[in-house]
């Protein structure tokens, strides 16, 4: 099957169609739950997985919505087809179509961008260490830390996802790198928890609960974040106040304030 990969004009086209200078990447934690209403209307919301029904609930349509792990769209595939053609545009990565059957892989060609992955695996090693060190040479907009040790694990950010983004453990990142391509003057996380052992708001009592790896990959994440916050120091603050990541890494920003920072 021949791809085709999330485009610099596309790129362009959705900094053009932006709403507002401020970007709230709506998650999954608990916290998220707690964002008052005119808050999320005075953004462009960035939705992930599930969260994005809790949205459409209050009427409120993501300009983003983002999906990055296969198990989600196997196993809630209505909610899945609900989310991507009530939201203004979808991204999807390679994992999440190769998971997909034929038929649903067609489906998400028609409706999704899809972003490339810049590696599958995060263990480092010399040759990754050549290749990547050339590839970063020929795409500034990327950055990557690749060690020699095949015991430690690469970290990177992608600048412009029309070339494609980099991987962690958690949505979140990928959603990061999105809002940061689109060029927003402020990225706000709302239910970055990673907490509560990888708990979803929207979850409650439902019986389809997805296992989550987040409580094991907590220190993962946070050594990413650190790379990002070094290297790129982005825009990015959060929402929540019960969260596993240092606020020297994701500044706590007030809900009530952020507007006028």
């Amino acid at each position: 099957m021949m791809l085709t990969f999330f485009s610099q004009s596309q790129l362009q086209q959705l900094r053009r169609e932006k709403r507002h200078p401020t970007s709230l990447i709506f998650l999954s934690g608990p916290s998220a739950a707690k964002v008052n209403d005119q808050v999320l209307i005075s953004c462009d919301i960035i939705a992930v997985n599930g969260s994005a029904g809790y949205l459409l609930e209050k009427e409120i349509q993501p300009f983003l919505y983002v999906v990055t792990d296969g198990r989600f769209p196997s196993q809630r595939l209505v909610e899945f087809k609900r989310f991507v053609q009530a939201s203004r545009y979808t991204f999807i990565n390679q994992e999440v179509l190769s998971e997909a059957t034929p038929e649903l892989q067609q489906w998400m060609l028609q409706h999704c961008y899809l972003l490339k992955e810049l590696y599958k695996r995060e263990k480092a090693g010399p040759l990754k260490k050549l290749k990547y060190g050339l590839f970063c040479r020929l795409n500034p907009s990327v950055l990557m830390e690749v060690p020699f040790s095949r015991k430690k694990r690469l970290r990177g950010f992608s600048k412009d996802i029309s070339v494609g983004y980099c991987n962690c453990k958690t949505v979140a990142y990928a959603a990061m790198q999105i809002a940061y391509s689109l060029q927003y003057s402020k990225i706000i996380c709302a239910g970055l928890d990673l907490t509560s052992g990888g708990q979803r708001f929207y979850d409650g009592n439902s019986t389809s609960v997805m296992p989550s790896e987040l409580s094991r990959d907590v220190q993962k994440i946070i050594n990413v974040l650190a790379f990002m916050r070094d290297n790129i120091d982005p825009p990015v603050y959060t929402l929540s106040t019960d969260t596993a990541i240092p606020y020297d890494i994701i500044p706590l920003i007030d809900e009530h304030s952020f507007f006028n920072k």
